[in-house]
């Protein structure tokens, strides 16, 4: 992580902005909602001008002790805390929790085998049919699906091998669908996505050999919330959280003709070799349980502090397990049960067209941080460049 900061510092001074020590901020007079201004305008503008970003910024939500503070630059129209945008993978967040819910309520335990059954009964977790006759199953378990450590092939990201004999092979399967006449709305179901792993032998490597993050792997525990509850993954996450934490711009989209972004909205902008596709409207159906929620900067915010102090639902007992740390490689660092840990605190980052988020609350000094880069150009140094900018923005503020 440390060369990341040396990234950041070479993009401020690059920039003409200077990085300022924490001990600026014993000064009375100053004023952190002006230097998160000048800051975030700086990164914008090396974005534009050293990355080619022709259309988008981003904004910068803190919630810290000595006070609330939201800027944006470069997004059009501005952006307030209560606008929506799609929030990806920090939806996994929610999937985490809702196990972990299930779990403290006695309804499943994380340690068992995916071939287990519910607490108590004969119901399966996975349904007993060919579409989660899942690689190594029985040598799976729910806390490795939780962790990315189950070797789960991602039918979302990774492209179906070519010794694979099937129609879609050599691309990704939800695009390679979706690119098919009449089926762009095409509604995914977890039946077909987890289908595909099954019907083709797809995997990474043996469960618990290694982190592979996949976000089929969160479809398999969206179909387990499913089987335990007795509701869809969306009417879960709605009962057990939105509602009852007052989460009430947080909307789990799920068929595929729900496109569109409620108002007030965050437009999101693809910018690939200088030509810019506004990429707003999408089929979320094939993200369900790993990316497809939609959220503002305020809910998150709210969302995010109440699940890692233990006031969500999931007892502080059971988010310590969540915290438990693994290492997830490079671009990731460490990663929980649903959570990644790094010097801005606990929390998850989120990717999709065209929406770079990010998403902490650190327990330590009790200062969350919400951040969104309205379009896409170079998702891994986004990544980056969001992280140490955190960094900076706790010195800031605390």
């Amino acid at each position: 992580m440390i060369k990341h900061f040396f990234i950041l510092l070479t993009i401020l001074i690059m920039s003409g902005t200077s990085v300022q020590s924490g001990n600026r901020h014993s000064d009375p007079n100053s004023d952190p909602s002006s230097d998160l201004q000048r800051m975030t305008d700086s990164l914008v503008n090396y974005f534009h001008t050293k990355m080619n970003v022709v259309e988008g910024g981003m904004f910068v939500k803190v919630v810290a002790p000595k006070g609330n503070y939201f800027v944006s630059s470069g997004i059009n129209p501005p952006p307030a805390e209560n606008s929506h945008f799609r929030i990806a993978s920090n939806t996994k967040t929610f999937t985490a929790a809702s196990i972990m819910l299930l779990y403290q309520e006695g309804k499943l335990n994380i340690d068992d085998y995916i071939t287990g059954t519910f607490t108590g009964t004969n119901t399966t977790y996975l349904p007993e049919t060919p579409a989660y006759n899942i690689p190594f199953k029985t040598q799976m378990t729910i806390k490795q699906l939780l962790q990315h450590r189950a070797g789960v092939f991602d039918v979302t990201n990774t492209i179906i091998p070519a010794t694979i004999n099937q129609p879609y092979t050599g691309q990704i399967y939800y695009q390679y669908i979706e690119s098919l006449p009449g089926e762009k709305l095409h509604t995914f179901t977890f039946d077909e996505l987890i289908g595909v792993v099954s019907l083709n032998d797809l995997y990474y490597f043996k469960p618990g050999e290694d982190f592979h993050y996949s976000n089929t792997g969160y479809n398999i525990l969206g179909k387990i919330i499913e089987r335990a509850s007795g509701m869809s993954y969306s009417d879960f996450v709605t009962k057990r959280f939105i509602e009852p934490l007052q989460l009430t711009n947080t909307i789990p989209v799920w068929k595929g003709t729900d496109i569109t972004i409620p108002s007030p909205q965050i437009q999101g902008y693809m910018n690939i070799n200088d030509t810019v596709t506004n990429t707003t409207e999408k089929n979320m159906s094939e993200h369900v349980a790993e990316g497809n929620l939609i959220s503002t900067p305020e809910d998150l915010a709210k969302w995010i502090k109440l699940l890692i102090t233990g006031r969500a639902g999931v007892s502080s007992e059971n988010v310590a397990l969540m915290k438990i740390m693994h290492p997830a490689g490079p671009l990731i660092g460490h990663y929980g049960l649903g959570l990644v840990l790094d010097k801005a605190g606990y929390g998850h980052d989120g990717g999709t067209r065209s929406y770079i988020s990010f998403m902490r609350y650190n327990p330590e000094n009790d200062i969350t941080i919400i951040m969104l880069c309205n379009f896409i150009v170079n998702p891994d140094a986004q990544d980056m460049m969001l992280l140490d900018f955190a960094a900076n923005v706790v010195e800031v503020v605390k």
